[in-house]
């Protein structure tokens, strides 16, 4: 059962008013509302999906393969789901699971949208790949396709910046190369795009220039005793900025953060451009996306809320840093396998079962005042 898990954050509190809004979603990650209040999720889809003879690649949780069942899918307020984008690349295991695909959709007050597609690899070997796996490591422009039915809604992409490529070229933490566009947020004069393989917040103007607006280096971390390493044992964590929120002149990035995934390692950085980074929010564990509400507070979400190591893993939570900083709270807790945040008025919609093929879903959560 998709929502088995959730509970209210704080003990003894009222059930926490959470609706499921649609399930059967393959690996769904990032979500955004356009200027009709309609809502989009990315699917990363389901990999090869059992094709015969797919392209694979070796990956570090085993082989992924290559297909085209990633998506766009845009719920309607009948509850209906309709993929207004199909085709799109995906890599994943045999079984579907840990997708690699379309992360994140964003839209701007004038209607245009840009779509991430992952990749997670080094980005030459992106060069192996057949069509549709040219797309990934890319943002995308998502249009309206007027070329056919005109009471049908169509849409189309087209190539607006090389994520990969620019990590390729210019490795702005100098580490191993190696990219995995994630979240995307529009702000003055373009769009910030994560970069959770280069460690690397990225800026691209509407003309598809591409910038460099910070590069987060590794820190050294205890190892856990998942690791049976003897005591004292310190090893690089990396950052892997994932989610990105945009307010009032500046970029929110959130880390997932590398192994050895400490647990309260994860931050949140303010970046101003032009100025270095500077941490907004510390304390968390594991962030794969996050939002601003209206009035100013800041919702992280968890991907894991305690150990990524053991039957914990993927077990989240929603968290609120109160508008202007401080320490994180718990709004909700036994998140399962959450993948993107949006927030609209007073609820927040969350995607779960973010790395499994079949049983995705969307839910919303009526947030606290």
């Amino acid at each position: 059962m998709i929502l088995s898990t959730l509970a209210q954050g704080t003990p003894g509190a009222a059930a926490p008013d959470v609706t499921v809004l649609y399930t059967g979603l393959s690996n769904p990650r990032g979500l955004a509302f356009d200027n009709d209040g309609v809502l989009y999720v990315t699917e990363a889809g389901r990999g090869a999906d059992g094709a015969p003879n797919p392209v694979c690649l070796p990956r570090p949780q085993g082989i992924g393969c290559l297909g085209a069942t990633g998506a766009l899918a845009r719920l309607d307020r009948d509850g209906s789901l309709t993929r207004v984008l199909t085709g799109l690349p995906s890599l994943a295991g045999p079984d579907g699971t840990e997708a690699i695909g379309p992360n994140d959709i964003a839209f701007n007050r004038h209607g245009r949208s840009l779509l991430t597609i992952g990749l997670s690899e080094a980005p030459a070997n992106r060069d192996t790949l057949p069509d549709p796996g040219r797309e990934m490591g890319r943002l995308l422009s998502v249009r309206r396709d007027f070329s056919g039915d005109w009471y049908t809604l169509k849409l189309k992409t087209e190539r607006i910046a090389d994520i990969a490529g620019w990590e390729a070229a210019h490795n702005p933490d100098g580490g191993e190369l190696d990219s995995n566009a994630q979240s995307v947020a529009f702000g003055r004069g373009g769009a910030a795009v994560a970069d959770a393989g280069g460690n690397s917040l990225l800026f691209v103007t509407p003309q598809g220039q591409v910038s460099t607006l910070a590069a987060f280096g590794d820190r050294q971390m205890p190892a856990p005793p998942a690791f049976n390493m003897p005591a004292g044992t310190m090893l690089p964590m990396q950052s892997v900025p994932m989610g990105v929120a945009y307010r009032d002149g500046a970029f929110y990035v959130a880390e997932l953060t590398g192994r050895p995934f400490t647990q309260g390692s994860a931050r949140i950085f303010k970046v101003v451009p032009g100025q270095e980074p500077t941490v907004y929010a510390e304390g968390l564990t594991t962030v794969v996306d996050i939002a601003f509400a209206p009035n100013g507070d800041l919702y992280a979400l968890e991907f894991t809320h305690t150990s990524m190591f053991g039957p914990s893993r993927g077990v989240g939570a929603l968290m609120r840093i109160k508008k202007g900083g401080g320490a994180p709270e718990l709004i909700l807790d036994k998140v399962d396998h959450p993948g993107g945040i949006a927030i609209r008025g007073r609820n927040a919609y969350l995607t779960t079962g973010s790395v499994r093929p079949t049983d995705g879903a969307v839910i919303k959560l009526r947030l606290p005042a």
